[in-house]
């Protein structure tokens, strides 16, 4: 397994927990709406991590395997002179 997956990975899991720790609180717990809030909060910021971590995995490894076209394009509109 690649390490951009595996990190992909990690991050899905930490989101998951959360969200898991946001379904126990709420039924095991009976909590005041302060408490659900904040927990609540936690979570969705994970969920928000999560994206911002498959956007740049994702975004990374799309743009390393296009570095050649990337190069040529940029030699095409601004070439290098050669004095």
């Amino acid at each position: 397994m690649r390490m951009r997956w595996m990190i992909v990975a990690a991050a899905g899991l930490v989101a998951l927990a959360a969200w898991a720790a946001v379904a126990f609180t709420y039924f095991f717990l009976h909590p005041s709406v302060a408490l659900f809030t904040a927990v609540a909060t936690i979570a969705a910021l994970s969920l928000e991590g999560f994206f911002w971590v498959c956007a740049a995995v994702l975004g990374w490894s799309f743009l390393a395997g296009r570095r050649q076209m990337l190069m040529r394009l940029r030699n095409r509109f601004f070439p290098r002179r050669e004095h």
